[in-house]
């Protein structure tokens, strides 16, 4: 009997410490602390920010990070570290420079913080790894995205205050005054305040119009996830005028922006909204 007990200890042991050992290793620390054991260790960044209640924040906690491929990639090549976007500061100062939307959203950078890619939403096993590789490839080729590498920037009152109190009730009158004062629409300041508060209007026109050099600069994603609102407001505006040319024409300067996946996912909901809102 006490044989069969010490067995049973000894599996759930074992099992304990493969568990422990495939889970991914989150530091506690601070951002500069992050970024110099980064630094120390030759290693990447990799940024999970987060929110409690966000459903594919969780999914990712419980079926992708857990994996021991994942872990063991992330616990080799990554100082990883994660940031609640309404309770921590970091994850608002974070949130506010890459123009964060999506969630979870996951950052890559260098130690000294040189943006190599962002994205966002659920990913599988497979899909991560996958993304970890091209982001180990695009940083070993110095291959980085547009964005500054200092975290404080020379942002409007009204930007600051939508992610770090929660301001986000912007009227288009406020953004449209401040980025008629911008000579580049497509410089890092003019771009996180288009994409992070869904400007509409000549500014949502700007970005399908530049939808893929803007990929280019800061992330096909982040791109993505604004067009997503673009595409939307297109179908009420050209819907109600039946306009089902210039509604194919959005949609297909906006389509290179998607994977294939993500386009058979949305295309559909695209049209049916376009639809909806004909006039009859």
């Amino acid at each position: 009997m006490k044989s069969s007990i010490n067995k049973f200890t000894f599996l759930i042991f074992l099992l304990s410490a493969f568990f422990v050992q495939s889970q991914t290793k989150f530091e506690k620390a601070s951002w500069d602390q992050v970024k110099e054991k980064a630094k120390e260790e030759s290693k990447l960044i990799f940024v999970d920010l987060y929110f409690k209640g966000c459903a594919p924040c969780a999914q990712m906690d419980n079926e992708v990070f857990p994996n021991k491929e994942v872990s063991t990639i992330l616990t080799n090549e990554f100082i990883s570290f994660k940031s609640d976007i309404f309770k921590e500061d970091i994850g608002k100062k974070l949130s506010l420079k890459y123009a964060v939307g999506g969630f979870p959203t996951f950052l890559f950078l260098t130690a000294d913080g040189q943006i190599v890619d962002i994205t966002s939403g659920f990913h599988s096993v497979d899909e991560f790894t996958t993304l970890l590789s091209s982001v180990k490839d695009n940083a070993n080729k110095n291959q980085y995205k547009k964005y500054s590498n200092n975290l404080d920037g020379d942002y409007p009152q009204f930007y600051s205050d939508a992610y770090l109190k929660g301001k986000r009730n912007v009227s288009f009158e406020t953004i449209d005054a401040y980025l008629k004062t911008q000579n580049d629409l497509g410089s890092e300041v003019p771009f996180v305040i288009m994409s992070g508060l869904k400007v509409g209007g000549i500014y949502g026109d700007y970005i399908v119009e530049n939808a893929e050099q803007l990929a280019e600069d800061y992330s096909r994603m982040q791109v993505r996830n604004n067009l997503l609102t673009v595409i939307n407001r297109k179908g009420i505006i050209l819907g109600k005028s039946n306009d089902q040319v210039a509604f194919n024409k959005v949609l297909e300067q906006c389509k290179p922006i998607f994977t294939e996946k993500e386009w058979t996912k949305f295309s559909p909901s695209f049209q049916e909204y376009f639809d909806e809102n004909k006039i009859k």
